[in-house]
C-alpha cells in the first residue's frame, strides 16, 4: 500500500505541476525525502502525509478514500485475507 499512496502523491504532484524542490518548501520536508516517499523507499508517519497533502492543497481524506480494499486487490494483486479464528 505504501507503494500505492507514493504513487498517487508524486502522480498528484506532477498533475499540478509542482517540483518536489516547491513541494519541500510548501511542506517543510526535505527534498531528498520527497523523492524517496514518492518512490515507496520509506514508511511515512500520518503527519508527514499530511503535510505532503497540505503542500499539494490536497485533502488527505480525497487521497485515502481511492484505496479500499476492492481497489486495492484489483489494482495491486492482493488477496483479502481473513483473520485467523
Amino acid at each position: 500500500m505504501i507503494h500505492a499512496i507514493a504513487l498517487e502523491l508524486k502522480k498528484l504532484r506532477i498533475s499540478k505541476g509542482i517540483s518536489q524542490e516547491n513541494l519541500s518548501f510548501s511542506s517543510g520536508l526535505n527534498r531528498n525525502y520527497i523523492g524517496i516517499i514518492e518512490k515507496g523507499e520509506t514508511n511515512i508517519s500520518m503527519a508527514v502525509f499530511f503535510n505532503i497533502c497540505k503542500g499539494l492543497n490536497e485533502n488527505p481524506a480525497t487521497i485515502l478514500e481511492k484505496f479500499d480494499l476492492q481497489y486495492m486487490e484489483q489494482n495491486y494483486s492482493l488477496e483479502a485475507k481473513s483473520p485467523k479464528s
